[in-house]
């Protein structure tokens, strides 16, 4: 294969040299099209002049690279690729994307008139799905900064990476002007104001196209036309908001989201994608008078209309109808993603029938191919290679570095405590996201959701930025604030100068990310409260993408500073927080004070009292401000002090003897035993079990659970309240659904990090319920292997699990005995539509969601003989 791309890449530089001066394209015999001499313009009416039917279908049909027949490409003159959120090659490397690319285009350029495959990605915070690439961060940071050199410069270095790996076509950047931050992609736009979206828009998109008049570099595309951001929470057929639709007239549509787009157009942009949501009932990829009488004629854009993954497939139920209806509005190019034959037999089928007609056709193709050759495809099909080198380089590292540091708001600073001494004699740690670059970088970084791993991808976590801007100081990381271990000659513990705790959102993408209640976790707030126990000073970082609800630890906190989503490079944050660089952030949205206030009405938003948010837009302070009018009326509000009290004991929070104790993140559960359980799903024999609730909040998915034993088995049993239950839609991803999960670990060693036999997360999906037990679907890591018995009852407001798992047999030996200790876990997920839209995790340890992984995680199940 590599022989064949080096052959063809030399047949297309003869091409070029045909066309260099003193080199007669007449006897060379070849067409004006390949003329590079020739206006974009000019070459795409001569190619289109020369194409069939077939290769202008082909052309506007945008295949997932994992779903394409390599030979098809060539057979069916598709026209684009792209890598969706994930779609990397193996082994996920720089020259091993290169390499995909070549092999594409190889494809490609064996077809009649060796038209080049324009290939995409979402490479919407750096390029994003290439391990090793710098990872900047998300618009919501950026939007923090308000600098749109900064952002322009990014929007270079993103296309440098792109370039170095072959791809010349970037989904970025994304204008949607966010007006309820519920949604799930907020972290994706600069901010909620007009204004500051159109300038660091289209500062972007100059970044990544470069000077027009040289020819674009990476095609950028601005997205999502129109209404991104306006979605009304419950309107949506997949999602609780994203995909939903935007209810106002045209006048506000007009006012509030068409300036970034107007704006991408002068200057430029041959690209933009649609829009999944609808505008008062009618699905954009729908919407004619927006598409083409808005965008194509009154803005006189002269690019290409893309879809959204299978957008089409959104319009309606009949797939014919949708292609009809999408190509017809003004689609010009379709991300089918999978099924390309179907599209491309609906499009043949739908000229046939003259339901599109050729005029049609011919105006998609021709703007496709516009964008191709100004962007230089055909001299160039694979990027730039002499770029590969600098994917990932200190050079990127530097200036993601510097938007960090810009990016940072600081919303508290009593008595000026920040910045910190680098030569502070303690500081301890804690929270998850200081030693996780995954959590730092949130969804759309490696995979589509991202990942809570701490080594996603190479960079510096904010533990290591700590650690590398201090001199001599004593720096202790544990992620639950127990340092067990800090305590002086007496045993009394240790208590720090310091305290800095990273309070994360788990990474998220799209509609999985939309969230009723913004706010810091339970868990979180609970390692909150230990650490306060154990340090004079205490600092937070907010890692998040978007405000959170942060009422529960506002008051007891001595600084507090958004952080945003930085990325790779965690030094920016400790570069602000040790004084290196100064506050500067200002915010891109309006802080809410409880989620009661959301969505917030921007068109009579209270300035004054509680009903106020907690901070407006455009509020951050500076380390030389004394005070602040809004934390004094969040004070009020609040009932507390905008003061942060030193710890009045040395002594962290007392051990509750009974369950799940407040205060201790190995959280203990208190199993009697023995009890006469049975299986049948009656809970009436649960009676006098110790049974422990877990909620998100009022109106939300909830589990009741509780666990027993007798001489034969232990008992689990789950009473889930969920008002909507999705089940088997997932194929044999029942995590991704609603579920209740049990996890043990019987083998004594409670410290573990892996899985290894006599540990197993047991996951129960409430289709269970359709069949008989001896049929019950057992998931989850080596969940079979412990031969666990479940009954599932559905319920009039969820389900009930009972399971038996015994005590002795091939995986593990488990002997009831009072005060003996298993590993215990569990966690309910819940979906109200789609994917998982709930977690409840039980141990305050799994601050990242990952007890499926690490059994160290798990919370504590504490035999305790019932004496009769």
């Amino acid at each position: 294969m590599k022989r064949l791309v080096g052959a063809i890449i030399a047949a297309v530089m003869v091409i070029v040299l045909a066309f260099q001066p003193g080199v007669s394209s007449v006897r060379a015999g070849i067409p004006a099209y390949l003329n590079p001499a020739l206006s974009p313009e000019d070459r795409a009416d001569d190619l289109l002049a020369q194409m069939t039917l077939d290769e202008k279908i082909g052309q506007m049909t945008q295949v997932e690279k994992n779903s394409i027949k390599l030979g098809d490409i060539s057979a069916l003159f598709i026209g684009s690729i792209l890598s969706g959120g994930g779609g990397s090659p193996r082994p996920n490397t720089p020259d091993a994307w290169l390499e995909m690319v070549r092999e594409f285009q190889a494809q490609a350029a064996q077809t009649r008139l060796k038209i080049p495959l324009i290939y995409g990605v979402d490479a919407v915070h750096g390029h994003n799905n290439v391990y090793g690439a710098v990872i900047f961060p998300h618009n919501v940071g950026l939007g923090a900064t308000r600098d749109a050199d900064l952002v322009e410069r990014i929007g270079r270095a993103t296309a440098d990476d792109l370039l170095g790996t072959g791809i010349t076509w970037n989904f970025a950047p994304v204008v949607a002007v966010v007006q309820d931050y519920r949604w799930g992609r907020s972290y994706e736009g600069f901010g909620e104001n007009t204004d500051l979206v159109t300038e660091l828009g289209t500062a972007y998109l100059r970044g990544l196209q470069g000077d027009p008049a040289k020819g674009i570099r990476v095609l950028g595309t601005p997205k999502h036309f129109i209404g991104d951001g306006g979605t009304v929470w419950g309107t949506s057929q997949t999602y609780p908001m994203d995909q939903g639709d935007t209810q106002m007239d045209e006048a506000t549509l007009r006012r509030l989201f068409l300036p970034p787009y107007e704006d991408a157009v002068k200057n430029g942009a041959l690209s933009i994608m649609a829009s999944f949501s609808s505008w008062n009932g009618l699905k954009m990829h729908a919407q004619k008078a927006l598409l083409t009488d808005l965008l194509k004629g009154e803005l006189g854009f002269k690019g290409f209309v893309v879809s959204d993954w299978a957008g089409i497939d959104q319009v309606d139920s009949d797939y014919y109808t949708a292609v009809v209806a999408s190509i017809n509005a003004g689609v010009d190019m379709n991300m089918v993603p999978y099924d390309y034959v179907r599209f491309i037999d609906a499009m043949k089928k739908a000229v046939d029938a003259g339901d599109i007609s050729m005029e049609r056709i011919d105006d998609a193709v021709r703007r496709i191919l516009v964008a191709k050759f100004a962007l230089g495809l055909f001299e160039r099909p694979v990027g730039e290679e002499d770029l590969l080198a600098k994917v990932g380089g200190e050079e990127s590292r530097i200036l993601a570095r510097e938007a960090v540091s810009k990016s940072l708001v600081l919303l508290k600073n009593t008595n000026q405590v920040l910045p910190l001494a680098k030569t502070t004699p303690t500081i301890y740690v804690s929270g998850a996201g200081a030693k996780s670059i995954g959590l730092q970088s949130g969804g759309w970084t490696i995979t589509w959701q991202g990942d809570s791993s701490a080594n996603l991808t190479p960079g510096v976590t904010i533990l290591e930025g700590i650690e590398n801007a201090v001199s001599g100081a004593k720096v202790v990381y544990d992620p639950a604030a127990m340092f067990k271990d800090e305590v002086d000659a007496s045993g009394n513990p240790v208590i720090a100068d310091v305290g800095v705790m990273v309070m994360s959102e788990m990474p998220y993408a799209e509609g999985q990310g939309d969230n009723k209640a913004p706010a810091v976790s339970g868990r979180e707030v609970r390692i909150f409260n230990n650490l306060r126990e154990r340090v004079k000073t205490l600092v937070v970082v907010i890692v998040s993408g978007r405000p959170v609800d942060i009422s529960a630890i506002l008051d007891q906190s001595d600084a507090v500073v958004a952080a945003w989503l930085p990325g790779t490079e965690g030094d920016g944050v400790t570069d602000v927080l040790f004084g290196d660089k100064p506050f500067t952030g200002k915010l891109p949205y309006t802080w809410l004070r409880s989620a009661d206030q959301l969505p917030f009405d921007f068109e009579s938003l209270p300035a004054e009292g509680c009903d106020a948010p907690l901070f407006p837009y455009g509020y951050g302070l500076s380390v030389s401000d004394t005070g602040s009018e809004w934390l004094d009326l969040a004070a009020e509000c609040s009932g507390g002090t905008p003061v942060a009290v030193a710890p009045a004991t040395a002594t962290p929070a007392p051990v509750v003897a009974l369950i799940a104790p407040e205060g201790t993140p190995r959280e203990t559960y208190i199993a009697p035993f023995p009890v006469s359980i049975k299986l049948d799903g009656d809970l009436g024999d649960w009676a006098g079990v110790p049974r422990v609730t877990m909620s998100a909040d009022v109106g939300m998915p909830s589990v009741t659970f509780a666990a027993a034993a007798d001489d034969t088995y232990l008992y689990f049993m789950g009473e889930v309240q969920d008002d909507k239950i999705i089940s088997g839609e997932h194929g044999a991803d029942y995590w991704n659904e609603d579920s209740i999960e049990f996890y043990l670990n019987a083998t004594g060693d409670l410290t573990l990090t892996s899985y290894t036999k006599g540990v197993a997360q047991m996951t129960f999906p409430p289709m269970n319920a359709d069949s008989s037990p001896e049929a019950a679907v057992v998931a989850g890591m080596q969940g079979p292997s412990a031969n666990p018995k479940v009954v599932t009852v559905r319920t009039a407001s969820g389900y009930v699990v009972e399971v038996a798992v015994p005590l002795v047999q091939d995986f593990w030996t488990i002997k009831p005995a009072d005060g003996g200790v298993l590993g215990f876990q569990v966690h309910l997920n819940a979906s109200e539509s789609g994917d998982r839209d709930t977690k409840l995790i039980w141990s305050a340890l799994d601050t990242a969601d990952a007890s499926y992984q690490n059994p160290s995680l798990f919370g504590e199940l504490i035999f305790h003989q019932v004496v009769k």
